[in-house]
């Protein structure tokens, strides 16, 4: 948060002075912080990392932009200030910080020609394999290949912008600012016509499909020579010849099918909903617009070939990152000073304000923030607000060492087939407040019929409420043969209305690489006396038993049973309907039965599936005013 007044900035707020809504709700203060680097007793340090988009910047050769951005980044960054520079070609464990003085020198003057995009002689060996598997044409030269290794390398810039986020998210409280060096990005979206490029093109034999050499013609199109290096590359395997090899043509058609699916326009809005979080801010740097002599650089660009958009396009990239961090997009040299002032201020001097959110809802909705401060005439500037969490991303900001770099599964489809999954059923006492919920984990009938799987597993269960803070952690060791686990949330006893995030992990016994996650978000709410459904399954698959299932999919030799926990005495009624929510005259049987904990009672209906074609359907129970539907799907 940054105060002023007539343009001169305020230093003495305290939490008294500051007023907080988060989506016009107040919300109370808990510390209010103003940080000033340099101050006496002052242990605060300013934070840059110099991203330098290898991938998406076309500077080289030019002497008009190269001084200016060296001085654009001297005067930002001060002797003191600790500094990294990245690159989509670095990992962010070799980010390493130091002192300005060495760490801009080496990288901008002792290697300038950092740059690839629109460089043929620093390709890579994908942009080599992709010019081997989609070779132009005659005189037509928009093949995919041309599209998918830009779509690559900016899928490539924006892991790597990702991993900055994260590391830096692990630092101090204080502001964290990435310098971002780049022509800005295309932001590409999902292309449906490179999805089925190929669809319809005779490929020829089998083997020429799964492996395909490319002709002489092309190895000498893409630089090959005869030693194995092309021009400006090396035999290490920075430029390898493509066309001295026979060319996978299966990891191009993988390669282009994933490629086409990327919605770069999502992945910019949560990194830098992400970077909210973590108090970092975006300041983009377009190398050129900061040059002192535009009629040069007009004279460059328009000479290049972009064929998939202008620089106006990809600039706007670079202004959302920027705005939406309260950063800032240094563009132009018209206003040069102010936005070089404005940058050093804002890492200089602020406020650290922190608050509780009253929200703890993980909904993943974005949540509008309001500063006000009371005196007369101070003005603020703050953060627009921030995205709440998902119960996938608590479970995984507080997941154990041995699960980092894991990636959660996504909520899994009700009528989908998948390996593994959770189902959650909640119920909360109308009396108390007070409720629980019940977990139960499945291995899908088929993959517990795979070698890893039919040794047995063992299943790591977290629960985390909305601060996440630890609620249950619990181990359950499956067999092959008992199909399906259920856990009840707490084991005795009852837990508070609210929210919660459930992670359930699974390891293979006989083979340690095979792991299968999935998560669930859980709301006990209040005053719903009727709690969710309990889904049973007895059948072909269980043997004359009921067992409980995380799977809605029956077949019609399947009996159905839900059981919903209860402590209203009002008798329950159920009927069930078709899709379009129209009641079947198939009757479904309603019986009560008392818990074994006596704290509640089990509404029981129970259902014989074999009238039913395949299809969806709904099973509504009612118990007074209360209603809880469950759906279902029989399949063939």
């Amino acid at each position: 948060m940054y105060a002023s007044r007539d343009g001169q900035s305020v230093d003495d707020l305290q939490a008294s002075d500051v007023e907080l809504l988060e989506d016009g709700v107040p919300q109370t203060i808990d510390a209010l912080e103003h940080v000033q680097v340099g101050a006496p007793g002052s242990t605060r340090a300013r934070v840059f990392v110099i991203f330098l988009d290898t991938y998406n910047t076309q500077i080289e050769g030019s002497s008009t932009m190269r001084l200016p951005l060296i001085k654009v980044l001297d005067r930002i960054i001060a002797a003191d200030d600790m500094v990294a520079v990245m690159t989509p070609e670095m990992s962010p464990s070799e980010m390493t910080f130091g002192r300005k003085a060495t760490v801009i020198s080496n990288i901008m003057q002792n290697d300038w020609a950092w740059t690839r995009r629109g460089r043929t002689e620093r390709r890579d060996q994908k942009d080599a394999l992709y010019d081997a598997c989609y070779p132009a044409v005659g005189s037509n030269a928009n093949t995919p290949a041309n599209e998918m290794k830009a779509r690559r390398r900016e899928k490539l810039t924006l892991d790597a912008l990702d991993g900055v986020v994260t590391d830096l998210g692990s630092l101090r409280d204080e502001r964290k600012a990435i310098l971002t060096v780049s022509d800005g990005w295309v932001v590409f979206r999902e292309n449906q016509e490179l999805a089925a490029a190929q669809k319809g093109r005779d490929q020829g034999s089998l083997v020429d499909r799964l492996l395909r050499r490319p002709s002489k013609e092309k190895s000498d199109e893409t630089g090959g020579s005869k030693d194995g290096a092309k021009d400006g590359g090396s035999k290490d395997g920075s430029a390898k010849d493509a066309g001295s090899k026979d060319v996978n043509y299966v990891e191009c058609e993988a390669d282009r099918v994933a490629l086409a699916r990327l919605d770069d326009s999502q992945r910019l809005r949560s990194m830098t909903e992400e970077a909210n979080r973590s108090n970092i801010s975006f300041y983009a740097i377009d190398p050129r617009g900061i040059t002192t002599d535009p009629a040069s650089a007009a004279d460059k660009s328009a000479g290049r070939r972009d064929t998939t958009t202008n620089a106006a396009s990809r600039q706007d990239s670079l202004r959302f990152i920027a705005d939406n961090t309260d950063g800032l997009l240094i563009a132009n040299t018209s206003n040069l000073d102010a936005q070089i002032s404005r940058v050093v201020e804002d890492v200089s001097s602020y406020y650290l304000l922190t608050y509780s959110s009253s929200n703890p809802k993980l909904d993943g909705r974005f949540r509008a923030i309001t500063v006000r401060v009371k005196r007369e005439g101070v003005k603020v500037r703050a953060r627009r607000g921030y995205r709440g969490r998902t119960a996938d991303e608590l479970v995984s900001s507080t997941a154990t060492p041995g699960a980092a770099g894991k990636t959660m599964a996504p909520t899994t489809p009700a009528n989908a087939r998948t390996p593994f999954r959770i189902r959650t059923s909640t119920w909360v006492s109308e009396d108390t407040r007070q409720g629980a919920f019940w977990v139960v984990g499945e291995l899908d009938y088929q993959t517990r019929r795979q070698l890893a799987w039919t040794a047995g597993a063992e299943a790591e269960v977290v629960v985390l409420d909305a601060r996440g803070q630890e609620v249950m952690t619990r181990t359950v060791d499956l067999k092959s043969d008992e199909g399906p686990f259920s856990i009840q949330v707490p084991e005795t006893g009852a837990i508070a209305a609210g929210e919660y995030a459930v992670r359930v992990r699974i390891r293979s016994q006989a083979d340690e690489k095979a792991e299968l996650t999935d998560t669930a978000r859980v709301v006990l709410r209040e005053g719903a006396a009727l709690g969710e459904a309990v889904m049973w399954r007895r059948g072909l698959s269980t043997g004359p038993r009921y067992m409980r299932t995380a799977d809605p999919r029956y077949t019609r030799s399947d009996r159905l049973k839900l059981e919903l926990a209860t402590d209203a005495p009002t008798p329950a009624k159920a009927r069930i309907l078709d899709r379009n929510s129209n009641e079947l005259s198939v009757p479904a049987q309603v019986s009560e039965r008392t818990d074994a904990s006596g704290a509640f009672k089990w509404v029981v209906v129970d259902a014989t599936l074999a009238p039913f074609a395949a299809g969806d359907y709904l099973i509504e129970v009612t118990q007074g005013r209360e209603k809880r539907v469950t759906e279902f799907k029989v399949v063939p």
